[in-house]
């Protein structure tokens, strides 16, 4: 088997066992009270995300030797410029006026599973789909789309822990991989992880923040656990999340327009 195609299949299957496994022990070893306290949940949630993190730096480090690009070059120019229609989206409806602690804790939280996830799927998952299917313009869209289904996918796995929540996981599934293609363009274009990792933990911080003025935050979350979304809902979020794919693909064309067919696209 070609060792690129290995390395791709390696990079995607370690992904998926590595989350069936987490939400795996998580049902079967965490009280399940404890999927109702959101102080609980949120250190349960920076914990799995640290697991994460270590097991892909260590997986591209010292078995796929993918490069992870992380540090300051082309950050502004990626959150502000490339992602910009993910930044119109973060914004939150309320202002930050009470329940500090746990915005706080919320914060650090939804940064980890940033930095999880955009290791994993955009360093990792991503850097191995360009590195077999090259960096032609073929070869970056398909990189793109076949990351972003992949983190879609994933999101499958939540049914582990919220077999109640069918509708709102499916369509988390789409919006996923809808969000999937905007952060493998912004990394595509800044060569640099930083700020998917930025963007992504702001903007799920941004969907859980105004739970965080709520009266009471366990039984809030409780609600949210327990209610599924109904039909309506799912495909106005479905159709809102679409523009991160019309973003990213109006960039790509942009870049390729003015590249010569033969010279490969670097960014």
């Amino acid at each position: 088997m070609d060792k690129k195609l290995l390395k791709l299949l390696a990079a995607i299957g370690t992904f998926f066992l590595n989350l069936l496994l987490i939400n795996a022990v998580g049902k079967l070893v965490v009280p399940e009270e404890w999927g109702n306290d959101s102080t609980l949940q949120n250190i349960g949630t920076i914990l799995m995300e640290i697991e994460a993190t270590a097991v892909f730096v260590l997986l591209s480090v010292k078995v796929l030797k993918i490069k992870i690009n992380i540090g300051r070059e082309n950050l502004v120019k990626g959150i502000f410029r490339y992602g910009l229609v993910i930044c119109i989206a973060t914004a939150p409806e309320k202002s930050i006026a009470a329940a500090l602690p746990h915005i706080l804790l919320s914060f650090v939280t939804f940064m980890c599973v940033g930095v999880a996830e955009e290791v994993t799927c955009r360093g990792v998952i991503f850097g191995a789909c360009r590195e077999y299917f090259g960096d032609s313009k073929k070869g970056i869209y398909l990189s793109v789309f076949l990351s972003a289904l992949v983190f879609g996918g994933v999101h499958i796995v939540n049914l582990i822990s919220t077999p109640d929540l069918v509708i709102a996981t499916i369509t988390q599934v789409i919006y996923a991989a809808e969000f999937g293609v905007i952060f493998a363009v912004v990394y595509y274009r800044s060569e640099n992880l930083l700020p998917c990792i930025i963007l992504h933990g702001l903007f799920d911080f941004a969907n859980y923040f105004w739970l965080c003025f709520a009266g009471n935050v366990n039984e809030a979350l409780n609600v949210q656990n327990t209610t599924d979304t109904d039909i309506i809902s799912a495909i106005a979020l479905i159709a809102l999340c679409s523009t991160f794919v019309i973003s990213g693909l109006w960039q790509l064309r942009n870049i390729f327009k003015n590249k010569p067919a033969e010279e490969p696209a670097n960014g």
